[in-house]
């Protein structure tokens, strides 16, 4: 399988979620205009946890645009539920920790360190000291890249972007107020 990209198909899978087990991007998409796609790291990263805030906040705004957001992890349930509870936040988390999802969408990992934009980088440190985020449980590729998928109802890509670095991305509220 080669990266998808905008104005392609997006590569259906099925999925589970701290609540539900077998669901299907397919049917999920149905369900509003757009939905995102976000392919964090695992819950532990304080920037995925920065992240996964920064949609929480965002949510009532994804939801007047009739959106949805689903954040893919590489996470087990269990972990999630721990940390945050079954029902803490207003979206879903994609839980993959065999990472096979990441694989079908060819989602790479860092190779060269020196391409971080240390300015951008700096920021979110601070911005994780400030809210007391910490590190927690190691359970994934640390060096793993994200990437952000925004698909219709029809599965048709309407953005797709491949992180190269772990800056590199667009924000969650860069992604609700450019994206859809």
């Amino acid at each position: 399988m080669a990266k998808v990209n905008t104005g392609e198909m997006a590569l259906d899978f099925t999925f589970d979620t701290v609540k539900e087990n077998g669901l299907k991007l397919s049917d999920v998409v149905k369900n509003a205009d757009t939905t995102i796609v976000h392919f964090l790291r695992y819950y532990g990263c304080p920037t995925c946890q920065l992240d996964i805030r920064d949609y929480m906040n965002l949510y009532d705004e994804i939801k007047n645009k009739n959106a949805q957001v689903y954040v893919v992890l590489q996470s087990k349930p269990q972990i999630i539920k721990d940390a945050l509870g079954e029902d803490a936040l207003p979206f879903d988390i994609i839980c993959d920790p065999d990472q096979e999802i990441y694989k079908l969408y060819e989602i790479g990992s860092l190779t060269d360190r020196s391409l971080v934009d240390m300015d951008k980088m700096k920021d979110k440190i601070a911005k994780i000291q400030e809210l007391g985020i910490e590190h927690g449980e190691y359970e994934g590729n640390e060096q793993q890249l994200t990437a952000i998928f925004i698909i219709d109802k029809d599965m048709n890509l309407k953005h797709a972007q491949y992180s190269v670095t772990v800056t590199d991305m667009p924000s969650p509220k860069e992604v609700v107020e450019t994206l859809i």
